[in-house]
């Protein structure tokens, strides 16, 4: 079973974005100008700053309220950037950063984790994490210290997504071993370039490489969705997408047109009603 051809490939800019950026064949970047492999504690403030700059301002407004803080974008990022340190730290082995850099420049030009599979289901960006994984003793952190990084930040909107999400990821998977998405972003000016693909196949050729096949999860928002169905993702959800290994190219196209259909039937939808 072949994978989708490259040419007809969307990279998504986030998970959560609401957006689509077409590989475009004459701006892709060299395979020889790219390097993939693990992030380090070191790049914990990169990793912050794309995430801030490619998720879209309406979920940032949702996850830290302006109307709860007025703390500043750096402010922010140096407070995310502290909360996943922990993360690159101490839990390599199973909570996997990756990077891609463009050699000319030693750029990080887009980042993923993913989440290897046989981890117990907890999504380490929620707060509960720092008692779970005893990061507070690792990092020597005070607890007005975890006040801090914490109190801009809507407890509903953040913690409570992260629950759910966790809920409906145990339901449909169970105890099944499988690599889990969170997240996934390209800096702006190298989308479209091929790095959000690499990214992706990072873990998909991981996957495909066992007997049986490994399981991929993540949660997508909607103009991303057709973006994953490409490389195999079925839905299994409002927001959740399965894959349990290659799909042939014909048949993947069938299922996203489809799709797609349904995607821009909702959004005329929510359009004539707004």
């Amino acid at each position: 079973m072949a994978q989708p051809a490259a040419q007809s490939t969307k990279t998504a800019t986030t998970i959560a974005a609401a957006q689509e950026v077409p590989i475009d064949p004459p701006k892709r970047i060299p395979d020889t100008d790219l390097s993939i492999g693990p992030c380090t504690a070191d790049d914990a403030q990169r990793i912050s700053e794309i995430v801030y700059t490619c998720f879209p301002q309406p979920f940032w407004d949702r996850k830290e309220p302006p109307s709860q803080s007025s703390v500043s974008l750096d402010t922010r990022i140096k407070r995310l950037t502290k909360r996943i340190t922990p993360s690159l730290l101490f839990n390599q082995h199973d909570i996997k950063w990756i990077k891609v850099v463009y050699l000319p420049t030693k750029e990080i030009a887009g980042i993923a984790c993913w989440t290897a599979p046989g981890t117990p289901i907890h999504c380490h960006f929620c707060r509960s994490a720092i008692a779970r994984q005893d990061w507070q003793s690792k990092m020597n952190w005070s607890d007005a210290e975890i006040e801090e990084m914490w109190e801009h930040i809507s407890d509903d909107a953040w913690n409570g997504t992260c629950e759910k999400d966790d809920g409906r990821r145990k339901e449909l998977l169970g105890d099944e071993p499988h690599w889990y998405l969170a997240p996934l972003a390209t800096w702006p000016s190298f989308q479209g370039r091929g790095v959000g693909k690499k990214l992706l196949m990072w873990a998909i050729e991981q996957a495909d490489a066992t007997e049986p096949v490994t399981p991929l999860y993540l949660e997508s928002a909607p103009t991303a969705r057709v973006v994953y169905m490409r490389y195999g993702f079925v839905p299994v959800g409002d927001i959740n997408f399965i894959r349990r290994g290659p799909v042939s190219a014909v048949n993947e196209n069938e299922k996203v047109e489809h799709f797609k259909g349904k995607v821009e039937a909702k959004e005329q939808e929510v359009e004539v009603q707004t």
